[in-house]
């Protein structure tokens, strides 16, 4: 049994799209779902630490994967990435959302998939076609032996996709002679807040890990009108802060205890799937962050009942051309990077978002409401395609 490795990688600096269709809505419902799945997982594997997880990334890459899955192997990969069971219907979905993911003048957004094939082994013709057209994945031929070799040209490659942003993906020991194909998926985003932070209000506060253990972070502070809502059975905060662009966001979700964190993990469903409130005038602190995390994937995804995929029985039929050895995944691995600072964009998206203030608020102004981001919270970046990444704060 031959050795199928899928890389995974993620870059940002904050997000981004939309697409109404029917294909995409039930896309934005399995995200969802998967990346609350996902999340339960790492903090068990992550305890009390920090992580980053970009779901689409994760997506995209899978569903490349699954595309060639047959059998019980093709039912556990539809049913733990909550995507189509229907080939067909997966590589319509994608067909139709890669498209959305690229840039415009408010941000920078770039996407790529990649499939390497060892030199001498033959994909089918059906499966090159769709990699190509549904997922515009570049194919290119390598030699695995050569494993140092390959490894620097793969991360190479990975590299100038995420802006140098991550960087030895893939570890040359990982390959050998039994590697068949390598997947990747790079996907960078660098976007700007609507709302600028002013630098010279950025000080050095106070961040709460426990009640009796704190650190000093650089916390920013502005004072603007974001969507806010106060979630009495959640026992937390949720805060919207736009991109430029208007149709991507960063929402923070804040435990109204310090150490609240665990019990609002436990909701994570709930979390993910709570509707943001009205235009509200919010003092805002929120750390100034920069986060690298490095996730493999492997047992995870068998824990959410992706086991075939890894086995030696696995049937990944739809790859190779008749004649050509059974292969089975080995590796999934998922690099991700976030910063967070001031950086924002001026005038035209803010003036749009101020203007939706309700008429009331002019004439009866009450204070703003504080919302000070001083111990563990969960962020997540979404758009009109679903969750892009998701992550956890604690110190």
């Amino acid at each position: 049994m031959k050795s199928l490795v899928i890389g995974i990688i993620f870059s940002t600096i904050c997000m981004v799209y939309s697409d109404n269709s029917l294909l995409l809505q039930e896309f934005v419902s399995g995200n969802s779902e998967f990346t609350a799945d996902i999340y339960k997982q790492l903090t068990q594997v992550k305890n009390d630490d920090n992580f980053l997880f970009c779901p689409l990334s994760a997506l995209i890459i899978l569903g490349l994967t699954q595309i060639a899955a047959r059998g019980i192997t093709a039912q556990q990969l539809s049913k733990g990435l909550h995507l189509p069971a229907d080939p067909t219907i997966v590589e319509q979905t994608f067909q139709q959302l890669l498209p959305t993911l690229k840039g415009n003048d408010k941000y920078v957004l770039n996407s790529a998939n990649k499939v390497y094939v060892k030199n001498g082994y033959k994909l089918k013709e059906d499966y090159k076609n769709i990699a190509q057209n549904s997922f515009d994945a570049e194919i290119q031929n390598i030699n695995f032996e050569n494993k140092q070799a390959a490894a620097n040209e793969m991360n190479a490659w990975v590299a100038s996709k995420t802006n140098n942003k991550i960087l030895n993906l893939i570890d040359p020991l990982k390959l050998s002679k039994n590697s068949r194909l390598m997947l990747i998926n790079a996907l960078y985003f660098k976007g700007t807040w609507a709302y600028t932070f002013n630098t010279r209000d950025t000080l050095k506060r106070k961040f709460f890990i426990k009640s009796d253990d704190q650190v000093e972070v650089d916390m920013m502070d502005t004072t603007k009108y974001y969507k806010y809502t106060w979630s009495s059975e959640l026992d937390a905060q949720f805060l919207e802060i736009p991109y430029g662009g208007g149709d991507v966001s960063m929402v923070i979700v804040l435990p109204n205890q310090i150490e609240g964190l665990t019990v609002l993990e436990n909701q994570i469903n709930t979390v993910l799937n709570t509707t943001l409130g009205q235009f509200t005038e919010v003092h805002l602190q929120l750390p100034k962050f920069k986060r690298e995390t490095r996730i493999e994937l492997t047992e995870i995804l068998q824990n959410l009942g992706i086991t075939n995929a890894f086995e030696d029985y696995a049937d990944f039929s739809g790859f190779g051309e008749p004649g050509e050895e059974p292969i089975k995944i080995s590796d999934v691995i998922q690099k991700s990077v976030i910063e967070v600072d001031e950086k924002g964009t001026v005038a035209a998206s803010a003036t749009s978002v101020h203007g939706i203030v309700p008429v009331s608020a002019i004439f009866v102004k009450p204070p703003p409401k504080q919302f000070i981001v001083n111990h563990p919270f969960i962020y997540f970046i979404k758009s009109p395609i679903g969750i892009m990444f998701i992550g956890r704060y604690v110190k």
